[in-house]
């Protein structure tokens, strides 16, 4: 089983190597590329299921006390964060075999999807801080060469810089990290992180407690990798990457702060300081980048900011101890967006075609336009739905993260079943009623998801996180949240309105990006080189009657 497990990885740098060595054509690339992928998403299926039966897995080289100095690792979570993996990077590798075709570039793009598949899946199994961190770093020299596909367009090579920069960030804080690991008590053998965090906690550093420095590192690097604010703006930049390079990015990729976190959960889990920041930075993000992406009108625009959210949301999870539920939002957001962002073309031109045609039985109905009604199902069906869902399956949630993902899981179906009543596919009866079915059907589902992860990750990640944020301040933040809301979205009258004209553009400019490269910026226009706040507004102004 050891073989597999270093299979994993050495796949696709075998792959790589003959990539380069025999010169091969893009097409011929392509092939060994998905030949290679396809066979370590199969070795890791294998390790998936062994690790679920027999328990965790090994390939390591160990000191006379049987401490890791190298090697790979693999328990539950390890073999469902390398299914994920190799599979997204199957996915990608396929689709940019067509999509690529013709691209002077598409060698260089199946040779670094390789090298970002090996890395990524290293870092989910390497049984040291120092591995770690090494396939940490190695991720990020490859998305960003990545995202600088299509240089020296100038979007591009913008992007890649951004990225560079913020991903630097990020692997600085997790380099320090691991630094101060070894020099306090040696590397960390990622098997018994909870034996290392123990140790942490005895050492100071300037009167300071070396495992709140070491677990606050943690989410800096996880905040920079996952786009989270305020080091977020790399991902919008990264739009003008092809759209396999997409899918890797917000499949797999951005989901580092997850991936990090969990598998270094016994020390993240110790440092209230650090799950309370991440708590902080995941709201944060959750609440303004899930606000841009409503108001975005382009696809793949919409769906970076969604991201973010979603790593929003993701890290909130992490920061009140529910190790197991942002486990289950990794992949069911990864699978998600591949699809997303790998069917936004036929997505736009479905819509296109369909766009003309009628809808039998449809029903533009005022009933369906109902306030009170969209209230009804869009808020209040969704938490009956969610409060008898955990009733029901009982995932052995703790209250913070029961009112965690009661409130934004109700939203997010709530946001859901309203947009289904406005496209009124059926009559109005219809629409309702597969409206209040599909709510109930979310809320099971994802309850059931959460609680089917609970029970496979058992014993793995840990279940009772002291350090985690309380009920009360998540209710707290949240009643906060509501109230600055209704401030907003309340009021009538020219002042609410000049109120909602003032947020609307700011999202518009927050989510706007650069229009040139900072550097030449000020060979621009006048009119080019204003503020993007005033650009927005002024496209608004333009038009309005007096």
């Amino acid at each position: 089983m050891s073989g597999l497990l270093v299979a994993t990885v050495a796949l696709p740098l075998l792959a790589l190597l003959v990539i380069l060595l025999l010169r091969l054509t893009p097409s011929t690339a392509a092939r060994v590329a998905i030949g290679a992928t396809g066979a370590a998403f199969v070795a890791a299926l294998v390790i998936l299921v062994v690790t679920a039966i027999d328990g965790p897995t090994s390939a390591v080289v160990t000191d006379g006390d049987g401490r890791a100095i190298f090697g790979f690792a693999a328990d539950r979570v390890g073999g469902v964060l390398i299914v994920l993996t190799t599979f997204v990077g199957l996915i990608a590798q396929s689709f940019a075999s067509r999509a690529l075709l013709g691209d002077p570039r598409a060698r260089r793009f199946h040779v670094l999807a390789l090298a970002l598949t090996a890395a990524t899946t290293s870092v989910a199994i390497a049984a040291t801080g120092s591995g770690l961190v090494v396939a940490w770093v190695a991720t990020s020299l490859a998305l960003v060469a990545l995202v600088g596909h299509r240089a020296p367009w100038s979007p591009a090579v913008a992007a890649r810089r951004r990225t560079g920069w913020s991903f630097a960030i990020g692997d600085l804080a997790l380099v320090a990290a691991v630094v101060i690991t070894i020099v306090t008590v040696g590397d960390i053998d990622l098997r018994t992180a909870s034996t290392a965090a123990a140790a942490l906690d005895a050492e100071r550093i300037a009167g300071v407690n070396v495992l709140t420095i070491v677990a606050v590192l943690l989410v800096v690097a996880g905040a920079a990798r996952s786009a989270l604010i305020p080091i977020h703006r790399w991902l919008p930049s990264t739009l003008a990457a092809p759209t396999p390079v997409s899918a890797l990015l917000h499949a797999g990729v951005v989901n580092g702060a997850g991936v990090l976190l969990i598998r270094c959960a016994p020390i993240f889990g110790s440092s209230v300081t650090a799950m309370t920041l991440a708590f902080v930075l995941g709201l944060s993000t959750a609440l303004i980048a899930t606000a841009v992406m409503l108001v975005r009108t382009d696809v793949k625009g919409a769906l970076v900011w969604s991201t973010s959210g979603q790593m929003g949301f993701m890290v909130l999870q992490l920061g009140v101890g529910a190790f197991a539920a942002a486990l289950f939002h990794i992949v069911g957001h990864a699978l998600y967006k591949a699809t997303m962002f790998l069917g936004a073309g036929g997505a736009i031109s479905a819509h296109l075609r369909q766009g003309g045609r009628p809808h039998l039985g449809r029903s533009s109905a005022p009933t369906l336009r109902s306030t009170p009604l969209r209230l009804l199902v869009g808020l209040v069906v969704p938490l009956g739905a969610f409060a008898l869902a955990l009733f029901v399956i009982d995932p052995h949630l703790s209250a913070a993260a029961t009112i965690l993902i009661v409130v934004f899981g109700s939203l997010s179906i709530g946001r859901a079943a309203n947009g289904w009543m406005s496209s009124s596919p059926f009559a109005a009866a219809t629409s309702i009623g597969t409206a209040v079915l599909g709510v109930f059907a979310g809320a099971f589902g994802y309850v059931a998801g959460v609680a089917v992860f609970e029970h496979f990750v058992a014993g793995v990640v840990p279940d009772d996180v002291p350090a985690a944020v309380g009920p009360l301040w998540v209710a707290l933040s949240l009643a906060v949240l509501a109230l600055g809301v209704a401030i907003i979205a309340l009021p009538r009258g020219p002042r609410g309105d000049e109120l909602r004209r003032r947020v609307y553009v700011w999202l518009l400019s927050t989510g706007a990006a650069e229009p040139l490269d900072p550097v030449r910026r000020d060979a621009a226009p006048a009119s080019i080189r204003q503020p993007a706040a005033a650009r927005t507004a002024a496209l608004i102004t333009v038009g309005e009657p007096a």
